[in-house]
C-alpha cells in the first residue's frame, strides 16, 4: 500500500507527521509535484494521495474516488502563493511564461485571467518575450495579480488546491483518521501584503487554509465548474466524500 505527497514546501502543514502516521500502518509514502501525485493515483500506482481540484476531476467517468473533508489546502482572497506579473511595456495580454505551464495553478491562473479579462493566454518559451509571468512570487515582491484574490472576486469562494483522495477500491481502512494524524494543529495562516510605508494602497489581506469546510467545497464546485467549461475535464465530476457518499 503506498500513498503519494506533493513535495513542495507549501504543503508541509498538512502533513509534518506523515511518514510516521503511515511507518505505523506499513504504508509506503512517493514524494512527487503536485500533478505528478493525480497522475499516480489515476493510473493505480498509489492507494490514495494529495491532488489538485484537476486531478480529482480527472478521473470522473474512469475511476472512483473519494475526497477526505478534513486537511486540505486552499487560499483565500491574497496569499502570495501564485500570481502573474505584467512585462514592462507590453500592450497587450496574449502570451506567458511560466515553469509549469500546464499544471494546476498556472491553468487555474490562466482560466481565471480569462473569466476576469477577457483574455486567453498562450504559453510561449523562455527565449521569447511575453506578455505577463505566471508563477511563485520571490518573497520579497508584490505580484500584479494574486491568484487566491483574483479567484475569490470572481467565485466568491476560496480556491482549493490540494485534497486527501482516495479510491473507493483502496484497501487503507481509517484513511481518515491517518490524514487527521498526519496533519499540523493549525486550521488557518492569516497572510497580510508588506507595503512600502508610504505605499497607494492598503496592504491585501487573506488567508491561507488547511481545513475542509462548506465554503471550500463551494469552492471546489466553481473550480470544477470552470475546469469543464473550459474543456480540460469531459464532464463535472460530483463531489464525493469518504464516509458520506
Amino acid at each position: 500500500m503506498t500513498i503519494a505527497i506533493p513535495n513542495h514546501e507549501l504543503f508541509g502543514p498538512l502533513i509534518p507527521s506523515i511518514d510516521a502516521a503511515c511507518q505505523a500502518r506499513g504504508i509506503g509514502v512517493r514524494r512527487c509535484s503536485l500533478d505528478e501525485c493525480g497522475e499516480l493515483l489515476l493510473a493505480n500506482m498509489v492507494e490514495a494521495a494529495l491532488v489538485s481540484p484537476l486531478g480529482y476531476g480527472a478521473g470522473v467517468g474512469r475511476v472512483d474516488y473519494r475526497i477526505v473533508s478534513g486537511p486540505c489546502l486552499s487560499v483565500q482572497n491574497y496569499t502570495h502563493v501564485y500570481g502573474a506579473d505584467f512585462s514592462p511595456g507590453s500592450s497587450e495580454l496574449s502570451t506567458f511564461h511560466a515553469d509549469e505551464p500546464s499544471s494546476y495553478l498556472s491553468t487555474m491562473m490562466r482560466l481565471t485571467m480569462s473569466e476576469k479579462f477577457d483574455v486567453e493566454l498562450r504559453p510561449v518559451d523562455a527565449s521569447q518575450p511575453a506578455d505577463c509571468r505566471i508563477g511563485q512570487p520571490p518573497a520579497s515582491s508584490a505580484q500584479a495579480l494574486d491568484l487566491g484574490e483574483e479567484w475569490f472576486d470572481l467565485a466568491e469562494a476560496p480556491l482549493p488546491i490540494a485534497l486527501w483522495v482516495i479510491r473507493v477500491d483502496a484497501e487503507l481502512p481509517d484513511f481518515d483518521a491517518l490524514v487527521r494524524e498526519a496533519a499540523g494543529q493549525d486550521a488557518e495562516r492569516p497572510v497580510s501584503e508588506i507595503v512600502p510605508m508610504h505605499a497607494d494602497h492598503a496592504p491585501r489581506e487573506g488567508a491561507i487554509l488547511y481545513r475542509w469546510s462548506e465554503s471550500v467545497e463551494e469552492g471546489l464546485v466553481a473550480v470544477l465548474n470552470a475546469l469543464y467549461f473550459h474543456q480540460l475535464l469531459r464532464e463535472i465530476p460530483a463531489v464525493k466524500l469518504y464516509g458520506r457518499d
